[in-house]
């Protein structure tokens, strides 16, 4: 025994006789009780005892967001996506498969509508358009020659303009195949017709050119290179570096004459911090998006002098950004690896930060950087640096999967957790007949002769939905979604773990390209498991006078109120003892203590009985 064996127990080297009847312990709960003081009842109304639930309905508030259930967390934004829409509230839909509209090796396709109908794009010196939602391998654009490489392009509406370097600017008109000729001699690696103005720029020099090619009255000569160029509602924007730092000038129009104004600077990036390319600024109204060697930034024009911007921080999810596009209430821009992204311009999670997600993805580095957007009969197209054209499937094939990765789930605690399951539902929309009979619609039919039995709509799903959670040791655990409401067991081999990564993967249906699942909610079910405290309940008989539970039963005293000051004492200091008994060793601290008197002692200094002591295991 790792006691004395005279004594039943004892307490930090004491040992005492305990009265049996009235000996007790038990483990502490692990879960308090729980009240829900909100408004409207809701998950926090229903018992938690057995299990904690993380479920989540509503992903518009977009990508960002690295923990779920934090207290400053917003449970309506995730961690990352990858071929996901979330732009319908409540739903989760797989993006349209990505399909190659032209091959190639140049890397300076740059895509962009002109006259609101014609799709252009740039590829090596060849100007190629015509519809590029066609099936794959269809498309056949028509081309012009521009007899050199061309760095950026644009359009007035009647004409192309090509800036070709020191090879100058070339001309041709739109959706003409020939006729293309230089125009003047200014050497311009950067071309925009903004605000009805034909800007070009040679590194640092910006300058008006006419339709003939001439240089006009502004000419002006800064510091750095100029990436890009841009009109606004009430100015014409610029993107310089500057000595590795971008700085992005505002060029005003005067009102009365229309002359241009010396460029100033309307704002500044952060030291280090760059502008991409000849696609990486697009305004709207008084927005504006830049990508830079960041990532992207949203920024909004001074409605004062209608010129300054203020910048929001950057997203650099994706790392670099290269083009940009605001097309209505969205916003979308590009990055390495062939990645898109696209941002919801209504719902702002933070300062000029919208709502965002990746969309069409390849995650791919061969892919190369995603060099210009355009939106063409409601669909993203987009070119990357490794010569090729991409768009969303003209037949309207999903992605083969696509995953939505919510974050970390702690559950508010850092006590261990055990997984036990995860549980979805699917839109109604996908909801199948509960029978396989015919339903109400039909016509002609007389259901009351008939002897068809329509037995309702149960939920459907095309395709899967698999929620894998990941604990802290890095092991993942699939759980395949049955169905509405169903319960996929959690099966992993150590079901407990601190925290939960959850990811949720959706693939399409396997006899349907064109069909795939509408999710509309996770849960996520775990219950708690804290190293448990135990609560012991010790009956010290504490009197001058003691049977022994051994040998001959001899005799003990105690000095009752030296025994009660001491086990007072360690109450007080909340100090860890040992406390033994029979040949079990624990450490515990003594929380409470209370006597019950018999009699007075013998020399009546204090009370003798059994003197009750509470004492709590540590873990």
């Amino acid at each position: 025994m790792a006691i004395a064996p005279k004594y039943d127990i004892s307490i930090n080297g004491r040992g005492y006789m305990v009265d049996y009847t009235n000996y007790r312990r038990r483990t502490i709960p692990a879960q308090k009780e729980q009240r829900d003081t909100s408004e409207d009842v809701g998950e926090n109304t229903l018992s938690n005892v057995g299990q904690w639930v993380r479920s989540q309905s509503d992903w518009s508030h977009g990508a960002g967001q690295e923990f779920f259930d934090l207290n400053d967390s917003d449970r309506r934004r995730f961690h990352t996506s990858k071929n996901i829409d979330i732009f319908t509230k409540g739903q989760l839909h797989m993006c349209k498969a990505i399909e190659e509209k032209s091959s190639g090796s140049n890397n300076n396709l740059y895509a962009k509508i002109v006259n609101g109908s014609v799709f252009y794009f740039s590829d090596g010196q060849l100007m190629k358009f015509g519809n590029p939602d066609v099936n794959a391998g269809s498309y056949s654009p028509s081309s012009i020659d521009m007899d050199y490489a061309i760095l950026d392009w644009t359009s007035d509406g009647a004409s192309i303009y090509c800036a070709q370097g020191a090879n100058g600017v070339r001309k041709a008109t739109v959706s003409s195949t020939s006729g293309d000729s230089t125009i003047g001699s200014f050497q311009a690696d950067v071309i925009e017709y903004a605000n009805g103005r034909l800007l070009a720029s040679d590194a640092g020099r910006i300058v008006e050119l006419n339709t003939s090619g001439v240089v006009q009255t502004f000419d002006k000569t800064l510091t750095g290179t100029c990436k890009a160029i841009k009109g606004g509602p009430n100015s014409i924007y610029a993107a310089y570096n500057v000595n590795g730092q971008g700085i992005l000038y505002t060029i005003g129009i005067s009102t009365t004459d229309g002359s241009l104004a010396y460029p100033v600077p309307a704002a500044v990036l952060p030291l280090g911090e760059t502008f991409s390319g000849p696609c990486c600024i697009d305004t709207f109204g008084e927005l504006i998006v830049v990508g830079t060697s960041a990532g992207a930034r949203f920024g909004l024009i001074n409605s004062n002098d209608q010129q300054s911007v203020t910048f929001g921080p950057v997203i650099d999810t994706g790392g670099a950004a290269y083009g940009v596009r605001i097309s209505g209430k969205y916003g979308y821009w590009g990055t390495k690896n062939g990645d898109t992204y696209k941002a919801d311009l209504s719902i702002f999670t933070d300062t000029l930060v919208p709502a965002y997600c990746r969309l069409l993805s390849f995650d791919d580095a061969a892919k190369g950087n995603v060099l210009s957007l355009e939106l063409y009969n409601n669909k993203l197209f987009f070119t990357v640096s490794a010569g090729e054209l991409y768009g969303e499937d003209a037949t309207g094939d999903l992605s083969a999967t696509a995953e939505l990765t919510v974050g970390t789930i702690t559950f508010g605690t850092s006590a261990s957790k055990v997984g036990r399951a995860a549980s979805g539902r699917f839109a109604k929309e996908q909801a199948a007949s509960a029978s396989g009979d015919i339903d109400y619609s039909v016509a002609n039919t007389d259901y009351q002769a008939s002897s068809i039995n329509y037995g309702g709509l149960v939920a459907g799903q095309a395709g899967t939905v698999t929620v894998t959670a990941t604990d802290e040791n890095n092991v993942s655990t699939a759980m395949v979604l049955e169905g509405t409401g169903i319960e996929s067991s959690y099966s992993a081999a150590d079901p407990s773990s601190e925290t939960f990564t959850i990811k949720l993967t959706l693939n399409r249906d396997a006899g349907s390209t064109t069909s795939g699942p509408i999710f509309e909610r996770w849960s996520f079910h775990a219950r708690p498991q804290p190293v448990r405290i135990e609560e012991l309940i010790t009956p010290l008989i504490i009197q001058g006078r003691v049977t022994t539970m051994h040998g001959s039963g001899a005799f003990v005293g105690y000095d009752s109120q030296e025994e009660y000051l001491h086990l007072r004492n360690l109450a007080n200091q909340s100090k860890a003892v040992t406390f033994e008994e029979g040949n079990l060793s624990y450490s515990v601290t003594v929380e409470d203590i209370e006597m019950s008197p018999v009699r007075m002692s013998a020399d009546d200094s204090f009370w003798e009985g059994t003197l009750i002591c509470r004492l709590l295991t540590v873990p």
